[in-house]
């Protein structure tokens, strides 16, 4: 990299958080504006938009306005109109010893802030964190992903549109150039991605001490026993599991059935894909393209690793891997161990929820937990044995675009959450501000110290508390 070009990456922060002390904190009126500016260009951008996830994901129109955009106007429809009451500032008094404390709490930004986007959702994953960062009054440097290269340069285009360059800067290129602004001075990063990478990005940051929201992934898993099993429960998983051809995060990863429905599972998973995306998914308007040629090679390999029940087939020309069912796994095969992000769902037997939960079999803090059941004892014990965030009863996906759930991670799929107010408190941090009146002026507080004086903060310890 050029030494002008790291050092205009360097300074990026510095420059926007001089801009932002020289134009001060916007108002809460001023960032639903700037909101409500970019909203309006992705409605008017929404062609531009579909065709360029279409380019980079052969994303279905209907999916990519469904998961990205519908999510995205309806988190800034959400946080606009609950900005005013988020942003206000909260007062107290309290009485203490000689004095009154009169405190007064608002929300201030961090300052400049780094978001780092991922491919699978190369629009929503980028610009929901940027939401929340204008909601919280930051700056902004983005960094769409390399593996999407058209819809990161129409995103820099809307970036442009919506806003100064100085207010929020989208910086494309590839990992190099993410390593060289995961080492600038920035107040916040908040990344999206692998956990290995963002292991890295996070190493990064603690050098200058800059606090990191990491979104990451793992291997969700997902319960269907002889309570919850019906065709529409199937129907859901099979929607969420092969949704953008697998390539989401909380995709459930691994099906576990009850044995006593485990054929007719089977059975209703092929009749569901059949339905979804005909005979011939790689004709299939509504059945995307897998990202990347490395990524796509990595899910082929998984398909060796068990018996194919449903699909299987594959071309790397064109990065289409057929939606794939596999059963008699061997323990320990990396489809497993690994997350599969992609279209390929291992479906395994189990007989007793006991049993498998203490298997080890399950990731505990994936990013959500599924379980299709009517019974509350298995609901808790389910509950109780996860981690996650989330835990999702009888439905997968839909609980990621609401804007009353914080989304984030715990342990392995990362920390930080954001969506809707937890977006809004994510980039922003509480100021207080301390006042006191004296009525009177204790010297007692002063040395040197006396054990009379002793006693009497003893005596008046809950007083000063």
């Amino acid at each position: 990299m050029p030494d002008n070009e790291h050092r205009f990456l360097q300074t990026l922060p510095e420059r926007q958080r001089e801009e932002l002390l020289s134009k001060g904190i916007p108002s809460s009126e001023m960032r639903k504006k700037q909101l409500l500016k970019l909203k309006n260009i992705i409605v008017e951008r929404e062609k531009e938009l579909t065709d360029a996830l279409y380019s980079d994901l052969g994303k279905p129109a209907f999916e990519s306005f469904s998961s990205e955009l519908a999510v995205l106007l309806n988190e800034i429809d959400y946080v606009c109109k609950h900005l005013n009451r988020w942003n206000r500032s909260t007062s107290s008094r309290h009485l203490k010893l000689g004095y009154v404390e009169v405190l007064r709490k608002k929300r201030h930004p961090h300052g400049s802030v780094l978001i780092i986007g991922s491919w699978n959702y190369p629009v929503q994953l980028t610009l929901m964190p940027v939401i929340g960062a204008i909601a919280g009054g930051n700056s902004c440097v983005i960094k769409p992903s390399e593996y999407a290269p058209a819809t990161a340069e129409l995103l820099k285009e809307i970036i442009n549109q919506a806003f100064l360059p100085e207010h929020v800067h989208v910086v494309t290129g590839d990992g190099h150039v993410a390593s060289q602004l995961t080492s600038a001075p920035f107040d916040l990063i908040f990344f999206t991605g692998s956990g290995q990478t963002g292991k890295l990005v996070a190493d990064q940051a603690a050098k200058q001490l800059t606090p990191v929201i990491l979104e990451l992934g793992g291997k969700n898993p997902c319960i269907l026993d002889e309570t919850g099993f019906s065709t529409a429960a199937v129907r859901d998983i099979v929607w969420g599991k092969f949704l953008n051809t697998g390539q989401t995060c909380i995709a459930p990863d691994t099906l576990f059935v009850h044995h006593s429905v485990y054929e007719k599972t089977l059975d209703e998973i092929s009749a569901a894909l059949s339905a979804f995306y005909g005979e011939q998914p790689q004709a299939s308007k509504d059945y995307g393209r897998i990202c990347t040629d490395a990524h796509f090679q990595k899910v082929v390999e998984f398909i060796d690793q068990g018996t194919i029940r449903y699909g299987g087939a594959h071309d790397q020309a064109d990065r289409f891997i057929a939606p794939t069912v596999l059963t008699d796994i061997e323990p320990g095969s990396s489809v497993l161990e690994e997350e599969i992000f992609g279209p390929v769902l291992p479906v395994i037997p189990y007989t007793d929820l006991n049993s498998l939960l203490s298997s080890g079999s399950l990731q505990r803090d994936a990013l959500t937990g599924y379980i299709f059941s009517t019974d509350n004892n298995r609901i808790e014990q389910f509950n109780e044995y996860m981690r996650s965030s989330t835990i999702s009863v009888n439905q997968v996906i839909h609980h990621a675009a609401s804007p009353h759930i914080a989304f984030g991670g715990v342990g392995q799929s990362g920390y930080g959450a954001y969506h809707g107010k937890a977006g809004f408190l994510a980039f922003s941090y509480e100021k207080t501000n301390v006042r006191t009146y004296h009525y009177l002026r204790f010297s007692g507080k002063f040395p040197p110290y006396s054990k009379q004086n002793m006693k009497a903060l003893k005596k008046l310890r809950k007083r000063i508390l």
